[in-house]
Formats: structure tokens, sequence, C-alpha cells
């Protein structure tokens, strides 16, 4: 009977890149699948499916893996740090978000404004973990040299894309994520980045674009708030 081998450094390094860029793929697969519903009004539908298919990844991935929870960032020991630098973003951005909806007139208090506070933040920390986790972190472990240096960048660029066509908001979200990026480099905690893109997102929809999240995604189904 041959005896059995543990597998060679080769063999783990050559599986662990083969799922390194399944991940980076699967990323930008979702962010075409994402652009493609999204012309045809199906955001809602979008959402379901890559909630769904992802929470289903990493429910079995962690399952195999127990460390890849807090390694991704879904993590609670720095997280009075990790919460420092996003809410100073937040404060700052929240209130430009608000002074500019008083000029223009587009600052309104919609009754789901609340919803929308509580439900966004869970699809932000999955966006989040899709850009951060998945493509920054591993742009970032495949090459130590220069893999921070053009992970910033392609997460940026990528973040802004799936918001395409607006520019006003592709501009807005690429600076966001080169912020957001450098801050989980240094902190890897996806919590903070998830909460305020939802709420970020919430308010520069509703006070600088004039548009309501919450009828673009469930429209078809529920009462707007106009």
């Amino acid at each position: 009977m041959p005896l059995k081998h543990d597998d060679s450094p080769s063999d783990r390094h050559s599986r662990h890149d083969t799922a390194t860029w399944f991940e980076i793929s699967a990323v930008v697969a979702t962010a075409a699948l994402h652009l493609l519903l999204r012309t045809r009004g199906a955001t809602a539908l979008f959402i379901a499916l890559a909630s769904v298919f992802w929470a289903v990844y990493i429910a079995l991935h962690v399952r195999q893996d127990a460390t890849a929870w807090t390694r991704w960032g879904f993590r609670t020991d720095n997280l009075r740090s990790a919460f420092k630098g996003p809410t100073v973003l937040f404060i700052l951005a929240s209130s430009a978000m608000g002074t500019y909806g008083v000029i223009a007139g587009t600052l309104v208090w919609h009754w789901h404004l609340l919803l929308l506070l509580l439900l966004y933040p869970l699809w932000g920390i999955l966006q989040q973990f899709l850009v951060q986790a998945l493509v920054v972190a591993n742009l970032a472990k495949m090459s130590p040299r220069h893999g921070r240096t053009l992970a910033i960048p392609i997460g940026a660029v990528l973040f802004g894309a799936i918001h395409y066509p607006s520019p006003l908001l592709m501009l807005a979200t690429s600076g966001l994520g080169c912020f957001f990026i450098l801050w989980y480099l240094r902190y890897r905690n996806l919590w903070p980045l998830g909460l305020y893109h939802g709420w970020l997102g919430t308010f520069f929809y509703l006070w600088v674009l004039g548009r309501d999240p919450w009828f673009d995604v469930f429209g078809r189904w529920l009462p707007s708030a106009t």
C-alpha cells in the first residue's frame, strides 16, 4: 500500500493561486452582471442573486478554513481603531452633502430613510468584502513588493466602474474607494467600511443626485415616497 504524502509546497501554492484568481474573476463577473441587470431595471434581482451566491461562498469557505472570517476583515478586536478614520470621513462628507442638499433643495427626509440606513449597510458590507477582501487583499498578497501599489488604483477603478453610467457617482465612489482601500490595508476590518458605505451612499443618492435608492431597487413592488 503506497504511503500517503502531504502536499508539496508547490502544490499548495498552485491551489492558492487558483483560488485567488477564481475570487478576483468572480468579483469581476459579479460587477459585469450588476451592470447588465442594472441597465434592464433588475437591480433587486441582482442584489438577491449576488447576496445568495456570496453568502454561500463565505459559509463554505469558512467551514473549510475558520480563520478566513477574521482574515477577510469580519473582526471585532480592533473596532475602535478601525472606526476612527471612517467616522471622521463620514461626518465631513455627510455634512457637506447635507449642506449641498439645503442649497440645491434636495435635502429630503422620506419615511423609509430609516429602512435605507438599516438595510444599505448590509449591501455595503458585501460590496466592501468583494472589493477589499477578494480583490485588494489578493492583489497585495500576490505581489508583496508592488501589490499594494496596484491594489489602490485597481480597486478604486473597479469600485467606480460598477456605478456606471453616473459620472458624479463614479467619481465619488472612486475617491471613497481610495480612502477605504488604504484604511482596509492598515486595519483589515470591514465593519466600519460597510456601515459608512451604506450611510454615505444613502445620503449621496438622496441629497446630491436627487435620486431615491429605495425606489430604484424596490419601486416595482413597493410604494415610493412621493
